[in-house]
């Protein structure tokens, strides 16, 4: 069901593709034989399309919703608008941090410090991994992190969890980045 989802209405183009070939098998069939009815054939792949970039078009999924959120929260981070980024925090927001857990307020306050601290100039998004059941959403971020000095830290692994409700996607817990064995190709 999840892959139906993810190709009529996130990723239709392999659709698409079995529509092209349909059609084009049909104009096969309509030049050996030339009748109206071949001709009429022709038209289903073209309506099916339609009507599919209609519902790929009009059918917004949480799992997009999840993406557009975090589109706006990459551009947040790498402005270094800690306090964009915490909007985006749930009133239960906790960040796992050496064992303890940390309320929203302390880990903004502790993010603006680091930023001062080591010279943050520059946050970019290397990975990105998400993964959504239901109203529940895990997101991966692999970060790169360079300071005033362009000195870059190594690639951090960040894992998100997030949560749907009334105000959409919000993150509820944020887990502690790990060193991220990165390869760019």
């Amino acid at each position: 069901m999840e892959t139906l989802k993810t190709m009529f209405f996130e990723n239709p183009w392999p659709v698409y593709a079995a529509l092209a070939f349909a059609e084009f098998v049909l104009l096969l069939v309509w030049r050996s034989r030339r009748t109206k009815k071949s001709v009429i054939r022709l038209l289903y792949p073209l309506a099916a399309a339609v009507v599919v970039f209609a519902i790929a078009t009009l059918v917004v999924t949480m799992r997009e919703e999840l993406f557009s959120t975090l589109k706006q929260l990459k551009q947040d981070a790498s402005a270094l608008d800690i306090d964009g980024v915490a909007g985006y925090f749930d009133e239960d927001f906790r960040l796992v941090s050496r064992g303890r857990k940390v309320d929203r307020s302390v880990a903004a306050d502790r993010c603006k410090s680091a930023i001062k601290r080591y010279g943050v100039s520059e946050v970019d998004f290397l990975d990105t991994q998400v993964e959504t059941t239901g109203p529940a959403g895990t997101v991966e971020l692999i970060t790169q992190i360079i300071n005033d000095k362009n000195q870059t830290i190594p690639p951090m692994k960040w894992t998100f969890h997030w949560r749907y409700g009334p105000d959409g996607w919000k993150v509820i817990r944020i887990d502690q980045p790990e060193l991220a064995f990165y390869i760019s190709l």
